[in-house]
């Protein structure tokens, strides 16, 4: 919903504090990660996927 808005708004705060309003998350910082994180997996963002920190929850809670 932020990507399909964003043109709307002069810059993504604005629209991230938008969107959670109209979604009613208490929190626009909760939204703005969320966005952070998806940016990240799609490969827009460089950082470490959700898939990768899974990965490495998973081995840590194995004893590896």
């Amino acid at each position: 919903m932020v990507a399909e808005v964003r043109g709307d708004y002069p810059n993504e705060s604005a629209v991230i504090k938008s969107v959670a309003g109209k979604l009613g998350i208490g929190s626009a910082e909760i939204l703005r990660k969320r966005v952070r994180q998806d940016q990240i997996d799609s490969g827009i963002r460089p950082g470490v996927t959700s898939e990768e920190s899974s990965q490495v929850k998973a081995m840590s809670a194995g004893g590896c």
